[in-house]
């Protein structure tokens, strides 16, 4: 027993623990850290926005935060532009140019609601991620789990700096079609005041651009979130397929205790997905469609444009096309890979 023992200094005082505690309090530290790297970006983002899954409640100020980025994104950009769009409904150029925008803040408007609104719901997904964690009794299974978040993790930090990309894309190439259509305001909207004189022209100004930075993160900040939770069901599915594998080295004794828990966990993995698709499936459907009108808005802005303006207009335009194309692909790919890298680890669990 003396040599199953360790014997560690703290404050300056003896204590002697078991090999087997202290590895269990040395693998929970290594766990918070693993969750700190998963949860790190995620939490910095979706509590900036305002949506980080909790309980909402009456009382608590963290359930108001929301209210400054719908705010701003429904009375700058959404609000405005869509009553313009009667305004305007005569010329068609006009109303493509608004639903090329507009649909943008649309979508991240009801992203932010399907977050908030499922507060509970995702913050008890996110709890059982971290009991999953907690689960975890071996350095295979560990290692499942961490390259799982590291690619999470990569994913999030990406489409975070791409999308801030796009942003910085868009204000020249907004400012240059300002400069040659005589377009005074960086979004046209129908507004319940003068816009025209200051500070009235300089405040809705900023307020465009400020809904426009949430509305890009927010659209992203979402899309992550997704990626955090299908990685977590892949990264279970996994380890499941590895407790499958070692049926055959159980013992006759404890062999109908051991497939009784995969049973579970399988059901419980169902439960989980199952969850995910509930709070995010119609969010889902919509973004996919206005995807398609976006692409197609952009692109015919911009074959409208070329010979009419100057070369420099011209190749900004150019410029934001390529890379909000190329965003808006790679967030297409990122779901489709999810959905396939989901299918591969069921079908290879079944094949087993």
């Amino acid at each position: 027993m003396d040599t199953q023992r360790e014997i560690i200094f703290l404050s300056n005082h003896r204590v002697i623990i078991d090999s087997e505690i202290l590895f269990k309090y040395l693998f929970m530290i290594d766990r918070d850290i693993d969750l700190n790297n998963v949860y790190a970006w995620n939490y910095n983002l979706l509590k900036f926005m305002g949506i980080w899954p909790e309980e909402r409640k009456w009382n608590r100020s963290s359930s108001y935060l929301v209210l400054l980025p719908f705010l701003t994104m429904m009375c700058f950009a959404c609000g405005p532009q869509t009553i313009n769009l009667s305004i305007i409904a005569g010329d068609s150029d006009l109303v493509i140019e608004n639903l090329s925008n507009n649909i943008t803040f649309m979508v991240s408007i009801m992203k932010t609601l399907t977050v908030w609104i499922n507060g509970i719901p995702l913050k008890s997904l996110l709890g059982y991620m971290a009991n999953d964690w907690d689960a975890v009794t071996t350095n295979i299974e560990r290692e499942t789990m961490v390259n799982t978040a590291r690619i999470t993790r990569k994913i999030t930090i990406g489409s975070t700096l791409m999308v801030n990309i796009v942003i910085l894309a868009f204000v020249p190439a907004r400012l240059s079609s300002m400069k040659n259509n005589d377009i005074a305001l960086f979004l046209r909207g129908y507004y319940p005041y003068n816009t025209s004189i200051s500070p009235n022209f300089e405040l809705t100004m900023i307020g465009q651009y400020v809904a426009a930075i949430y509305a890009a993160n927010t659209y992203t900040t979402v899309d992550t979130l997704v990626v955090l939770l299908i990685f977590h069901v892949c990264g279970q599915l996994s380890i499941l397929r590895q407790d499958l594998g070692k049926v055959d080295s159980y013992d006759k004794k404890n062999i109908e205790m051991k497939m009784q828990k995969i049973v579970e966990k399988h059901e419980y993995i169902n439960r989980f997905a199952g969850r995910i698709e509930n709070s995010f499936n119609m969010m889902l459907l919509f973004q996919m469609l206005s995807c398609t009108i976006q692409i197609c808005s952009q692109f015919y802005q911009v074959i409208m444009s070329l010979g009419e303006n100057t070369m420099e207009h011209m190749i900004l335009q150019i410029s934001f096309l390529l890379i909000y194309v190329a965003y808006v692909m790679l967030q297409l790919f990122l779901y489709c890979y999810m959905g396939e890298k989901l299918a591969a680890e069921v079908l290879f669990r079944k094949e087993k």
